[in-house]
């Protein structure tokens, strides 16, 4: 643990700060637990299975302690391409010869040549890499025990310069989302040399009214009409939707799991099982608030919608439906993502619903608005090669902007899908949390 003097604004009389450890070994479980406004993808059981899970990962997580204030920075050190999500060439535009494609990517014309510039540089200026958040939760965000306090700020910049001292060659920050908190994180980073551009949006649902009822009646009409039709769809499929709360819910993990993964694979995308299984149970045990919507038809289990309650909040994370049983138009998504949990939101006086990317039309219908997420790239290289990636990072952020429909506005903007694949199914393609 180091110790320093406070600089600039900072008012307090020192400032105790541990770099790159393991969640455990930083003694901050509780903190996180009690976050006022984090994801909960900052929840120590969270983290600790991502640290199991993420083999070719090293826990890097970072605190700042200030008398009884604290603020939290986790993050992991990758040494070489692994996760396609935590590689740094992936928001350059660059795609493998594998075709493996990451969470919420989207077909851009800049990304052939973006390809051919990044190959060509071989893997150093790139690894090793530091990517800031949670992989798993596809969150990029640092916690404060004291929001808007100038200690997560310091913590950044204190990360920053420990992971340029061992030789990080970029340190990466791929999905921060547009809320109270993550403005420090990026202009920290910004501060540190870091270049920052448009990743895409995601879907939330500010409660605002007394009632799920008095919302229903606030929406235009077309969007009642939807609602209406979702409501004929679903009643017509004959599944049977119930929702199970915390440890209920280890019977269902396996068939969660296999649904979860199902969704992924249907839009080109890869989800192991075994993982979902892991963190969904690591979640129930440590008590976290963990509800699901699940759909039964003949006495089998074809559709689940996972929500996690943290905070005021209601956070989706793991979306599945059988298709083979329901067919591609069965209204169940509605039902399982944005009806029922909207209600009991309501009914438990929370502030929002939060839906993430994916389905923007879908959910936009119904009455979601758009937050935006951004991307920081902070590359350790001469600064020939900083500009010619500041340029790649760029291009790439314009072309998703452009592809997606996306609004330069941000969070006050419509777009089209975001995800792996574009349909206009009711069950469509959905990356949750």
């Amino acid at each position: 643990m180091a110790v320093i003097a406070p600089q600039g604004d900072l008012r307090s009389t020192q400032i105790a700060f541990d770099v790159g450890h393991t969640i455990d070994q930083l003694d901050v479980s509780d903190t996180l637990r009690q976050l006022p406004d984090s994801w909960p993808y900052l929840l120590p059981s969270w983290l600790r299975t991502t640290e199991a899970l993420l083999t070719d990962a090293t826990p890097w997580h970072s605190v700042a302690r200030r008398g009884d204030e604290v603020a939290v920075l986790p993050a992991f050190l990758f040494e070489r391409p692994g996760l396609i999500d935590g590689d740094p060439r992936t928001y350059l535009g660059w795609r493998p010869a594998s075709g493996e494609t990451p969470c919420c990517a989207a077909n851009l014309a800049c990304c052939d040549d973006a390809t051919a510039a990044v190959e060509g540089l071989g893997i150093e200026p790139f690894f090793s890499a530091l990517v800031l958040g949670s992989p798993l939760g596809y969150r990029s965000e640092a916690g404060s025990s004291e929001p808007g306090s100038d200690l997560l700020g310091a913590l950044v910049e204190r990360a920053v310069a420990e992971a340029r001292a061992s030789g990080v060659r970029c340190v990466l920050a791929p999905w921060v989302a547009d809320r109270s908190g993550n403005q420090q994180l990026l202009d920290a980073l910004r501060r540190e040399g870091a270049n920052v551009t448009f990743w895409g949006e995601e879907n939330y649902l500010p409660l605002e009214h007394d009632s799920y009822k008095q919302h229903l009646s606030a929406l235009p009409g077309r969007k009642r009409r939807r609602i209406r039709e979702d409501y004929d769809k679903a009643a017509a499929s004959g599944v049977i939707v119930r929702r199970v709360d915390g440890p209920a819910l280890h019977p269902f993990v396996p068939r969660i799991a296999q649904l979860a993964s199902l969704n992924y694979q249907k839009h080109d995308g890869e989800e192991d099982p075994a993982d979902v299984a892991a963190l969904l149970s690591a979640l129930i045990d440590d008590g976290a608030d963990v509800r699901a919507y699940l759909g039964s038809l003949d006495g089998q289990l074809v559709a689940s919608c996972v929500f996690i309650r943290h905070g005021t909040r209601l956070v989706a994370k793991w979306v599945g439906f059988d298709y083979a049983a329901l067919g591609e138009r069965s209204g169940l998504y509605f039902t399982l993502v944005l009806d029922l949990p909207l209600q009991d939101a309501y009914a438990e006086r929370l502030t929002s619903v939060e839906v993430g990317p994916g389905a923007d039309q879908v959910k936009r219908l119904r009455g979601c608005r758009p937050r935006a997420i951004s991307t920081a790239l902070l590359f350790m290289a001469d600064e020939e090669t900083k500009v010619a990636f500041t340029q790649l990072q760029d291009q790439f952020g314009r072309d998703r902007r452009a592809t997606l429909d996306a609004d330069t506005s941000t969070t006050t903007g419509r777009a089209k899908l975001l995800g792996r694949r574009r349909t206009t199914s009711s069950d469509s393609n959905d990356c949750c949390g």
